[in-house]
């Protein structure tokens, strides 16, 4: 089966309908965060419409389990894929996907909305925190890179090696500091970076990075925290989705990190997904 995860903007696009349509074997996966974007400003009107298309095939809609269920796990093959998700919050999203869909309106699905909300603003809120810290992290890598290696960055042009021997230690550096800041159980002294490769805060780290990349290709622009709120979903969207097919967005930035960390990643050894192709999907 192909899972590809879908974002809150892959939700509404009609085009999801076409992806289901296309084969009996096309499925999505909901990230725990995707939710939270759905339920964090008037939890029922915007659940209503946006799994209006996801609701149609709900046979092939399943969620993931939350981010810190699966820091620890080390994800080297399809099979162990399917760990990361959660089929008992996928149950209930699919009675949350009916009721939503039925008239009149079921007695306790407006109160039971309405709990959703309110844990998605307490969510919303602990995330503004990640976005100030995530400004200052990355004004203070950029003092990492002279002025023409962050011209190369910017430009994509002429990257030198030691330019990309920075960012592999960065984005080792970056690992180790997510493991140790989410309490992750560290490895044995001497373990290689590459044995890591199939557990998320690698992956997450990696994101991560590349965002970074990004940022400075944008003109290095501060101040704007709203835009770093979403950032930091996407990035996670993005990490998870390396280990299935893919992922289903309209927002440039998080597709084109996600496909770039696959690629990434599949350099480096490590499992990925295998991507979709429209051409295998013709059954």
């Amino acid at each position: 089966m192909s899972l590809m995860i879908a974002d809150s903007n892959a939700l509404r696009d009609p085009s999801l309908k076409d992806y289901f349509l296309r084969s009996r074997k096309n499925g999505i996966l909901l990230a725990d965060t995707t939710l939270i974007e759905m339920w964090k400003r008037s939890a029922l009107f915007t659940s209503k419409n946006s799994l209006l298309i996801a609701s149609q095939f709900l046979d092939r809609v399943f969620v993931l389990k939350k981010t810190h269920e699966v820091l620890e796990l080390d994800i080297t093959n399809e099979e162990q894929a399917n760990l990361l998700i959660d089929y008992q919050a996928t149950v209930e999203l699919r009675a949350v996907c009916h009721d939503l869909m039925t008239l009149p309106e079921p007695p306790l699905l407006r109160s039971f909305m309405a709990e959703k909300e309110e844990m998605a603003k307490h969510y919303i809120s602990e995330l503004h925190v990640q976005t100030t810290d995530l400004e200052a992290a990355l004004v203070d890598v950029t003092k990492q890179f002279k002025p023409d290696q962050i011209k190369q960055l910017r430009t994509g042009e002429g990257v030198t090696e030691q330019t990309k021997r920075i960012l592999f230690q960065l984005w080792r550096d970056t690992t180790a500091q997510f493991i140790v800041d989410n309490g992750v159980p560290h490895h044995e002294k001497g373990t290689l970076f590459k044995d890591v490769l199939g557990q998320l805060p690698a992956r997450y780290s990696l994101c991560m990075l590349i965002y970074y990349v990004l940022w400075v290709q944008k003109g290095r622009q501060t101040g704007q925290q709203h835009l770093r709120l979403n950032d930091i979903i996407d990035m996670q969207i993005a990490a998870m989705s390396t280990y299935f097919n893919g992922m289903l967005s309209r927002d440039a930035l998080a597709f084109n990190t996600s496909r770039a960390v696959r690629a990434v990643l599949a350099n480096h050894g490590a499992f990925v997904g295998k991507d979709w192709m429209i051409e295998q999907a013709q059954t």
